[in-house]
């Protein structure tokens, strides 16, 4: 593809970030429907938000998506903030425009068309969130805005699991640990792993999965690489439903894309298309 000065310019800044496949994704789209423009991945180390942001202004992106470590920085970088992502206290989308940067969050959104898709029904239920960093927020705030009865964010540093559900009717926080791990199991519908454990090139895993054991919840990691982690291997071993993190990033992707480029796309349409090509890429 020939390249001008016309074409919209994206990308994807995290660190790590050589695991994602948002600028495989992306460039689905634009091969699909022939679109002048491109998208890719940007390392960008956590003191760095701000310095990136300023040079896509200057390099005239149309914006771009951000992931851990970026999505909390953010929130005080840019120059106008969706009220939606300052509920969710995360951005993971930025638009720019003019020289302004604008900050949005479509995990929250993503999230609730990817369980919606998967049959599972958050009115009502119990929801147990493990982390609480940039995607907590964004998740717990959605269920709440979705009418879950109870949710519950446990998280090793106390603190921020409390500053996160402090505006949430319905939730509350705990420490994470074992005995609250298999407590909070028990009654829980729903379970969502939003740490970066067992993720792909970040350090560290699960050391106990025993508070699986005994629940009956559906099961989500917002990790998709890899394919299976062994929180939704042992998940999948209690013969509970599971669900990794890639339909979330398909349609959190083609919500951002149409913020980036004001085009408006057949969400489930293009989810249909983009989900087999994405699962045979992490495959490889």
């Amino acid at each position: 593809m020939i390249y001008s000065t016309k074409t919209l310019k994206m990308a994807v800044i995290g660190d790590p970030i050589d695991h994602s496949i948002s600028p495989f994704m992306h460039g689905r789209i634009i091969e699909e429907h022939g679109y002048d423009a491109l998208y890719i991945p940007v390392l960008v180390h956590g003191d760095e938000t701000g310095r990136f942001t300023d040079a896509a202004k200057y390099l005239g992106f149309s914006g771009f998506n951000a992931t851990m470590p970026h999505k909390i920085n953010l929130l005080d970088i840019v120059d106008h903030v969706d009220p939606a992502a300052a509920y969710c206290g995360a951005i993971n989308t930025v638009k720019i425009r003019n020289g302004e940067a604008s900050g949005y969050n479509t995990d929250a959104p993503g999230l609730l068309a990817a369980l919606k898709n998967r049959e599972f029904e958050i009115k009502g239920a119990k929801v147990m969130i493990i982390g609480a960093g940039g995607a907590s927020g964004a998740a717990a705030h959605a269920f709440g805005s979705a009418g879950a009865s109870s949710i519950t964010v446990l998280n090793r540093t106390l603190a921020k699991a409390e500053q996160l559900t402090s505006d949430i009717d319905c939730a509350r926080a705990k420490e994470l640990d074992q005995e609250n791990l298999r407590s909070c199991a028990a009654e829980a519908d729903l379970i969502v792993n939003c740490t970066p454990l067992g993720m792909t090139g970040v350090k560290g895993d699960f050391d106990d999965l025993s508070f699986l054991d005994d629940t009956k919840a559906f099961v989500a990691d917002l990790i998709y690489n890899p394919w299976r982690t062994k929180f939704l291997a042992r998940a999948e071993e209690r013969g509970l439903k599971v669900m990794n993190g890639l339909d979330l990033l398909i349609y959190q992707g083609l919500l951002s894309f149409q913020i980036f480029t004001d085009i408006e796309l057949d969400l489930d349409a293009e989810y249909r298309y983009l989900f087999p090509l994405c699962r045979e890429r992490l495959s490889l």
